[in-house]
């Protein structure tokens, strides 16, 4: 899940911004999958391959780049696919760190040697995000199909570490990988990298629902949230949702937004309806207008949703994804089991570690409508 799905609170300056720029519905951050040619085939990949359309050139691109600096965003992140699939990847790198972007890179690290990875320090990426399906190739490449690809993540890695250069990765936990999460953890920490487990399997953005068959089951996931692998999410506090601070439940339309190959702009990854097309338009702020009718019903959906939650048992601690909702059951505010099964665990673990705090948990107020999960 994107770091700007879900804002907890503000503590430092950034924090702070990113808090204002999300109730002002001003993004700081957009994601751009500037291709869907990728070297694996990953079980549970959500991207859907249009070929009836064109993808973007470099000039197009980079034309799109400089609409979204004029727009005040500050993170960009490439992704795909494969972005290190196309030709001009270095060449929109650069373009864009020219820009005064700060540079996120989504890769599968596959083509990571070390030539490329000297050209990825040249352009000072702010991070390179990668990611990592079990702690040996049986069940890592189970998922990714392609037999040798646990050992080019693990070299792409290493050789990105040599170069100083920050790597994330990310973990999605499955039940083919769920008893493998410690081993996991000791081995990013041999490569030196930062670990991030995800606890969501997410549909396929056509609706395709077979992917959730590999999302982890409900004991284990019950334990992932206590103090039994607290270890394991040291950045994520178990803390209820502060809705007196932030607008809406979600940051979807709000905190970011999502490009596809071909220019089509949506509010966030997860939810795929098209606001309009950045190769096409002037400017970002002829799609990111109050006018802009989908977009502002958006916007007021994540805002009531919280007021739903408010309605249930465990909703101040649902992690709640509209787009999820829409794929998975046709309607964004439908609720879906994967995050019923979270947000019940999370409050579990928070009444408990108020107890051994020796405080009293008072009943939530923001829960998620467990009568319409699936």
């Amino acid at each position: 899940m994107p770091d700007d799905c879900n804002l907890v609170g503000a503590e430092s300056p950034l924090l702070k911004i990113r808090q204002e720029r999300w109730n002002s519905a001003r993004p700081m951050s957009a994601q751009i999958e500037i291709t869907y040619v990728c070297n694996l085939d990953c079980t549970f990949c959500y991207n859907v391959v249009d070929h009836k359309q064109r993808e973007m050139s470099t000039y197009e691109l980079i034309d799109v780049f400089e609409k979204i600096a004029d727009f005040g965003v500050l993170y960009l992140t490439l992704t795909g696919g494969e972005p290190m699939a196309r030709r001009d990847f270095f060449t929109l790198g650069h373009a864009a760190r020219d820009m005064g972007f700060a540079v996120r890179v989504y890769t599968n690290a596959h083509l990571i040697d070390e030539r490329r990875a000297d050209k990825i320090a040249a352009f000072s990426p702010l991070e390179i995000e990668t990611s990592i399906h079990g702690a040996r190739a049986e069940s890592h490449e189970k998922l990714t199909q392609v037999k040798g690809s646990f050992e080019r993540l693990l070299a792409g890695v290493r050789n990105l570490r040599q170069r100083d250069v920050k790597v994330n990765v990310k973990c999605a936990i499955t039940r083919d990988n769920q008893d493998e999460v410690r081993e996991i953890k000791a081995l990013c920490d041999s490569l030196d990298a930062t670990l991030i487990f995800d606890p969501v399997i997410t549909p396929r953005d056509d609706g395709d629902t077979e992917p959730l068959s590999l999302m982890a089951t409900d004991d284990f996931l019950r334990r992932y949230w206590s103090d039994e692998m607290a270890d394991l999410r040291p950045d994520e506090e178990i803390m209820p949702r502060d809705d007196e601070t932030l607008a809406a439940v979600c940051g979807t339309g709000r905190s970011a937004f999502t490009l596809d190959p071909y220019g089509n702009v949506f509010p966030c990854v997860q939810w795929r309806r098209p606001l309009g097309n950045l190769r096409e338009a002037k400017s970002l702020d002829a799609i990111w207008s109050s006018d802009n009718a989908p977009l502002k019903e958006i916007r007021e959906k994540a805002v009531e949703m919280t007021g739903l939650l408010n309605q249930e048992e465990h909703g101040k601690f649902a992690q709640y994804c509209l787009g999820l909702a829409e794929v998975q059951t046709g309607d964004p505010m439908g609720g879906y089991r994967q995050v019923e099964v979270n947000a019940r665990f999370r409050h579990q673990a928070y009444q408990q570690n108020s107890r051994s705090a020796g405080s009293t948990c008072t009943k939530s107020t923001n829960p998620v409508p467990v009568s319409q999960t699936a």
